[in-house]
Order: structure tokens, then sequence, then C-alpha cells
């Protein structure tokens, strides 16, 4: 009985339910009492629909507590202290299951269930945000911007409902009051809002307004919302309407007041035009010398993909960076980066990298640019000298990647080298073909921690590709091979699908992802790497290298590949011929894993 008192005690709420034509709102302080207006019989959602009288004590429980939650917002709205605040509905239900009952009557009764809230509010949430007038084009819309930006946007009350199987949506109420009216936008949406959750019974509302795009309604007297939460800098605070629980709204946690009134009232933080964390300055004096952006941090014309292309760069590699650290900073940070060009992703690293782990002189970090072209190496070696300062080591060389060494040390001295706690990356981005695996060679042949590349012009294989498809007319990707476009791009992913198990082979982690978007560069696959610190036992590595190995061999077989660059740098052989009878390997290993070098 107490329940259908609690469910019939919604029908009191205001009756206006979709459009803002409340009663006024009468101006009180949290908690003031509310008078309950005289309640006729209620229906409520009972099988048989007969009226049910609620107690008034009950009535005005309900609408009292309603009342003090929409007044103590408004109230911690006009005081400044107001944070955000979460209306629940019904929860979604969980799959259950009768004694002696079967799986397909629990799912269809869960079925049931879920259609019967499809289209009910689920959450109701609300938080402020600062919004800025449309900018007006034409004459004066330079004028006219300035003028918002210095009046700061106006405030509004951004409220998102969630409903059950429909799509979500999100209303702003203006805050504040009008000059000659005690109603406020925020006080009549939200009591909108309780209306239409209670499914008010009224004729000129035909039985409520409908609560979702699915055209579903509350019946009169059925709980829309049950329980809510108000936060306030100063309090959080409690909603409770359950029928099985005393309809009350009540102080669940007092917080110390801030005394900073200046941080209090600040609203640059609600804004949406925010500004964007940058990895790298837009205005840094290396991007201006390169020509990618101005003093004011704008891109130069044509510039804006390649400062995207930056941005992005030193944020992968900085999260690659901080994966393959140990858990004490390095000595030092060597870079190498293999066909650097005119070196914009070069410079962005080395500065990235110099602000975050070399401020103070605190690690030191090289960086080796190589490229062949010496007018190219020339006129970027004057830039880095010019700009001075962190880049003092910064240095391009005139060289090729078959021709580089010396940078992360010997290979006899491999060891001794890694034992100065220093972190070696290897960067190669568009590396034409196999000098993309001549660099990969070199990263693992001087154990890099870091490899970055990303492939392109993968010919190599598309000889052997075309071969498997014209002698296997029922080969089981005879359909998708049999389309040339459809050859190049197979030999595009298997060429860098083996590269990554390769890199796995010789102890590395490895991601294929891509970099960024295509209308940037059609070049966009990214292959990184990282070393694994931790060694598994050795029955467990060789038996997680044969299987690695038998995935390569296999996928090798399936487009007929013979041969692959860096499988024969590495000593991994590929063909199914090459195996003995037993099966066994003939390739033979170093404790770490590796083929010798």
């Amino acid at each position: 009985m107490a329940r259908l008192l609690v469910l019939a005690a919604a029908a009191v709420l205001l009756r206006p339910c979709w459009s803002f034509t409340a009663p006024p709102l009468t101006r009180r302080a949290p908690y003031a009492g509310a008078v309950a207006a005289p309640s006729p019989p209620l229906y409520v959602a009972t099988p048989d629909a007969k009226p049910i009288s609620a107690d008034a004590h009950q009535v005005d429980a309900v609408q009292q507590s309603i009342d003090q939650f929409v007044a103590t917002l408004q109230s911690s709205l006009d005081d400044g202290s107001f944070e955000s605040f979460t209306l629940k509905g019904p929860a979604a239900p969980r799959k259950r299951r009768k004694k002696g009952g079967s799986d397909a009557d629990a799912d269809a009764a869960l079925e049931r269930q879920k259609e019967r809230l499809r289209g009910k509010f689920k959450t109701i949430s609300g938080r402020l945000v600062l919004l800025q007038e449309k900018k007006k084009r034409g004459r004066g819309n330079k004028k006219n911007a300035r003028k918002a930006e210095n009046a700061g946007g106006t405030l509004y009350l951004q409220v998102t409902i969630k409903f059950h199987l429909a799509t979500d949506v999100a209303k702003n109420m203006k805050v504040g009051r009008s000059s000659n009216s005690e109603r406020t936008e925020v006080g009549e949406g939200l009591r909108q809002l309780f209306s239409t959750a209670m499914g008010c019974n009224t004729a000129e509302l035909d039985n409520g307004a409908p609560l979702s795009e699915w055209g579903a309604k509350n019946i009169n007297g059925e709980l829309g919302i049950l329980a809510g939460e108000l936060e306030t800098s100063s309090a959080i605070y409690k909603l409770q309407l359950q029928p099985r629980h005393n309809a009350c709204f009540k102080i669940a946690k007092r917080k110390a007041v801030p005394t900073d009134t200046q941080q209090t009232n600040d609203l640059s933080h609600l804004s949406h035009d925010r500004s964007k964390n940058h990895f790298l300055s837009p205005s840094a004096a290396f991007l201006q010398k390169l020509g990618v952006s101005n003093a004011d941090g704008k891109p130069v014309n044509g510039m804006a993909s390649k400062l995207r292309q930056c941005q992005k760069f030193v944020e992968i590699v900085g999260n690659l960076v901080d994966g393959a650290g140990s858990s004490s900073p390095p000595s030092g940070i060597r870079v190498i980066d293999m066909g650097c060009g005119r070196g914009y992703l070069t410079f962005s690293l080395h500065s990235y990298l110099c602000s975050k782990f070399g401020a103070n002189n605190a690690i030191k970090v090289e960086t080796h640019g190589i490229d062949r072209r010496p007018k190219l190496i020339e006129e970027i070696n004057g830039i880095a000298s010019d700009l001075g300062g962190e880049f003092s080591t910064l240095n391009f060389v005139e060289s090729t990647i078959g021709e580089t060494h010396g940078f992360f040390g010997d290979d006899a001295l491999n060891e001794k080298a890694k034992t100065d706690g220093s972190l070696d990356i290897l960067i190669a981005l568009h590396a034409c073909d196999t000098a993309t695996d001549d660099a990969l060679w070199f990263a693992i042949g001087r154990d890099a921690d870091v490899i970055v590349t990303a492939p392109c012009c993968q010919h190599e294989l598309r000889p052997q590709i075309d071969r498997c498809a014209a002698d296997n007319p029922d080969h089981p990707l005879s359909e998708v091979l049999r389309h040339a476009i459809y050859r190049e791009r197979s030999t595009e992913i298997v060429t860098d699908a083996m590269r990554a198990i390769l890199l796995e082979i010789a102890g590395y982690s490895t991601q294929v992802f891509e970099f960024i978007g295509g209308e940037h560069t059609a070049k966009n696959v990214m292959l990184a790497a990282t070393k694994v610190k931790t060694q598994r036992s050795g029955k467990e590595q060789k038996e997680w290298l044969e299987e690695r190995s038998g995935k390569l061999r296999k996928l090798a077989q399936l487009y007929g590949i013979k041969r692959q660059r860096l499988a024969m740098l590495m000593g991994e052989s590929i063909a199914p011929e090459d195996e003995d009878g037993s099966g066994n390997r003939k390739v033979q290993r170093n404790r770490s894993g590796m083929a010798p070098l």
C-alpha cells in the first residue's frame, strides 16, 4: 500500500509536462516546505486500473522533496556553488532464470522487460557550460566575435538525457532570472522533466507527453525518476523517490567551503572553446624556421596538415617512450631518423624529448637525421645551428640506410652498450620498399628500445603474389587476387604483417595502426615496436618462438612468398621446403631468441 501511495503522489507535480508554461516558481530558501495542492483520486499502474486515494502526507512528501531539489539547485546556481546533478530512472533489467525455467524463457522475459523500458528515462545529468554566440558572416564579423569573446559567453545548464534503447538528447537551459519575473528557464525545465517522467494524467496533455523519439509515455503515477543527486561546492544532496523508501531530500555529505573566491567564480574552464593541449607549441621557433607556422602559432598557408602531423607524431612516440622506459629514468636518449627528409618530424621529436627529459640538462638527448641529399642536409643543419640551445645536439648526416653505422654502438658491443641505461629510438618513415627492412634490421641488431616506421612502396612481394595468383586458379583467395588493385593492397598488408611477426620473434612488442588521417598522406600506416623487458623461461620461449615462426610460414605459404628481406637478414626461413624431415628449424639461435648477426 505504501508503494502505491508514493506512486500516486507523482500526480500532484506541476501540470505542464512539455511546454514551458509552468506556474511561477516561488522564491524560497532550500528546504522550504511546500504546500500540497488538493489531490483528486489518482490512477496508478495496476492491472485493474482502479482509482486509489493517496494519503495527503505521502503526496506532500513527494512533492516537497522534488520542490526542495529544484529550489536548492536554483539557489546554488544563484550563488555560484552549483557543480552538477544526476537523476536516475529505472535500471536496465538483468537476466533472471526461475527455478525449473529454461534459458529461452529467461531470454524472452528479459527482452520483454527491455521493450517495456524502451524510450524511457535512464539517467538525466546536468553541468554548466559557457557558450559563445554564433559568429555572423559579413561585415563586422571580427568586431562581433571580439565583443562576444570579451563578454565571456553566456552560462547555460546543459542537461543530457539518456534513454533506454533510444537516442540521447541534450538541452541547454539559460542560467539566471529575468528582471521582471521570478520564473527561470532552469526551474521550469526541471519541473517539466519531473512531470513528464511521472506521466501527469490531465485531459489537455492526453495522459502525459512523450519521453523520447519512440513516443514512450509513463502511466499516470508511474515513477520515471527514482533517485537523484545534487552536488554543490559546499555539500552533496540526495533525492530519494523509490517506492520502497520514504520520499526525502537531504544532505548526504558536507564539503569544505572553498576560501579562494576568485577561483570559485572563475568560469573559464566551462567554456566549450577550450585551448587544445598541444604536445608542441604551435609558435615554437623551430616550426617558424621550417616554415610550418608563424609567430602567432597559426599554420602557414598549406602547412596545417603538416603541423597536425608533427603534433600527432610526438604524441605517438611519447607514449611509446613512456611504455618502453624502466622504473628509473634513462641516463640518456639517442634517436636516429633514417630518411629524415627536411626534418619536420625530426626537429619536432627532438624538441619534445628535450622539453620532457632534458630540462636543466637532466638527461642528454642526441638526435641524428640521415638523408642522401647534400643540399638539404646543409640547409637543415644550418637551421639547427641557428636555433642553438637544445638543438645543439641535433645534427644531420649525408648517408644512406645501408651505409649507416656507429650511432647505437658496434654490433660486437651490443650488450656492453646497453648497460649504460640509455634509451635508443629508431625512426624510419616512408623508407621505400626494402629500405624499411634494412632500417628494422639496423635497429634489431643494435637492440633499440623503440622502433617507429611508416612503410611505403612495398614492392618486394608483389611479383611473388602475382605468380601465386596466376599459377593457382583454385587458390582460396583467387577471387580476391585476380584483381590487380587487391593484389597491390594485399602486398602492403602481408609485407607489414610479416614484419610485425619478425619483430616479435626478435623480442619486441608490436603495434600496427593508422598514423594520421588519409586526407593528410596516403602512406599513413605506422608499425611501432618496443623492446620486451620481461623474459620467458627457456622452454616457454622456445615454444613461443616456434608458434610465431609457424604463423609466419603459414602466412608466407598462403600467398606463395618464398623470400622476404627482413626474414633473410634475421636468418628466419619462411618456405616450408627449408624444414628438415623432423620438422625442426634449421636456423640456429642464440640465448636471446635472435638468429646470429
